[in-house]
């Protein structure tokens, strides 16, 4: 016996399966991919990250945006970074305020099961948004961030932090985040 092909579904139809589901997934193409379990690691970086980005960018004018709000980076392409940093006022595709298109900073938490995608596909994906300055990834496995930065003529440069005696600076918003805070209680993997 075959699989059921899946259908195809635009936009609409993702958006209306999406905003009722208990589970959030991301459109890619037509095709609806759920969003994976995190690890006890990753967990505890997302509230470390939560708690430096909302100290940090006071006074900014600058917000931090958790991974339940969705951004579109194309008319059939929705995702849901971990974290996103929307500066001056939010853009939302509609009345439901559910998906942003203007992030300026992207920071997604690498996972074994992601970590390829994120760098790889995703990026690319997110390159595409006008707004979008900076990526940050950040490893569970290990002391270590990597900063993606958009220059001028559309040229990506990686910054690599390594160790929890290091400071990732972004260029895009004036902070830092000191990996001693972002990697606080976490213990890697032997």
């Amino acid at each position: 016996m075959s699989a059921s092909p899946v259908p195809f579904l635009d936009a609409e139809a993702y958006l209306a399966i999406d905003r009722k589901a208990e589970w959030k997934s991301e459109l890619h193409d037509g095709e609806m991919f759920p969003i994976e379990a995190v690890s006890v690691n990753h967990a505890a970086i997302d509230i470390n990250v939560a708690a430096i980005l909302k100290r940090r960018l006071t006074g900014t004018g600058c917000r931090a945006y958790g991974s339940p709000l969705r951004v579109q980076v194309s008319k059939s392409r929705y995702v849901y970074p971990d974290f996103q940093i929307v500066c001056g006022g939010v853009d939302v595709i509609d009345e439901l305020e559910d998906t942003v298109t203007n992030p300026k900073v992207i920071i997604e938490i690498l996972s074994a099961s992601t970590a390829g995608h994120d760098r790889g596909k995703k990026f690319q994906y997110y390159q595409k948004l006008p707004s979008l300055a900076e990526y940050v990834l950040i490893s569970q496995d290990q002391a270590r961030v990597e900063v993606f930065t958009k220059h001028a003529d559309e040229v990506w440069t990686l910054h690599i932090f390594d160790g929890r005696e290091r400071t990732a600076k972004l260029e895009s918003i004036p902070i830092e985040l000191p990996l001693i805070d972002l990697f606080d209680g976490i213990e890697f993997p032997a």
